[in-house]
């Protein structure tokens, strides 16, 4: 029964942190139970734990860390990439879904250890730089970190032979990036996308929003890119999810990854962030009488 209880804790706060208003919120989010252990996930992509999801690919030339999480994440992080039989300061680059605390506020610490370069697009790189949320929602700062190369949409970063491309999905905070590869797995290749964000957080004013005046528009272009784009074989989410379901057996990736959608769990998170989307702006509307 403890445990239950525990359980439930962790899984109401990590709704908490969903972009989408209550009412659309994926049910059955699942608690992350195992997220401290670290695992392949499939090619040359691993978890290396936390409650917000951090990965790291690994080339023949150093490695990339996608996501540091919070700074509680730091010490976990560190030791499961040990754990995996990897040197955590053979890590040459560091990116990131998108400038929330619970996502990159371990950047500074690990750019110490690793002096990694750290890669950012557009306003996540003024965010990062400052230490200061400036997405719509405005959430707790961070310790800041410098940027080394601040990149715009469609630009490729490449290491060892692996390439990821960005995806600029500016709804969830400015600069939030989907960062998108291909990885060889028995033989088959499979596209895989690293979750950047899709819409504002819940409670994010909409219209006069002195952080991010555009975040109406971000969001619909965001969401539109989103829609008219084929779906990854592989979307690897920064929280714990729960389709309900297996996921596709076609897809070899660890059974552990409940960080895993498919591509059809991916169309409905689309959907999802849609229909969230238009409430939200309907909801602001009618609050300023529009």
């Amino acid at each position: 029964m403890r445990l239950m209880c525990a359980l439930c804790v962790l899984a109401a706060a990590i709704v908490s942190m969903s972009p989408y208003a209550a009412a659309e919120r994926p049910m059955g989010l699942q608690a992350a139970t195992d997220a401290t252990e670290p695992f392949r996930v499939i090619g040359n992509i691993y978890f290396v734990g936390g409650e917000y999801g951090s990965y790291l690919i690994t080339t023949p030339e150093g490695h990339l860390l996608h996501d540091t999480g919070s700074a509680a994440m730091h010490d976990l992080i560190v030791s499961n990439i040990k754990k995996l039989g990897f040197d955590v300061r053979d890590i040459k680059i560091m990116l990131s879904s998108h400038a929330h605390w619970d996502h990159v506020e371990g950047h500074a610490a690990m750019k110490r250890l690793t002096g990694a370069q750290v890669v950012a697009l557009g306003g996540d790189a003024v965010a990062l730089e400052s230490g200061r949320d400036n997405s719509a929602i405005g959430a707790r700062s961070f310790e800041s970190v410098s940027v080394d190369r601040v990149i715009e949409d469609g630009d490729r970063v490449t290491l060892g032979g692996m390439t990821l491309r960005a995806f600029w999905t500016g709804g969830h905070t400015q600069g939030a990036t989907m960062w998108m590869t291909t990885v060889q797995e028995g033989g088959n290749t499979y596209s895989v996308a690293f979750r950047g964000g899709e819409i504002p957080n819940a409670g994010a004013p909409l219209f006069n929003n002195p952080r991010h005046p555009t975040v109406v528009a971000d969001t619909q272009r965001t969401l539109q890119r989103l829609k008219d784009l084929e779906a990854p074989d592989l979307f690897l989410h920064n929280h714990p999810q729960n389709l309900g379901r297996a996921l596709n057996r076609a897809l070899p990736v660890n059974s552990r990854c409940v960080f895993c959608l498919d591509a059809d769990a991916w169309r409905e998170m689309v959907k999802r962030a849609e229909a969230s989307f238009q409430t939200m702006l309907r909801e602001a509307k009618e609050a300023q009488g529009r």
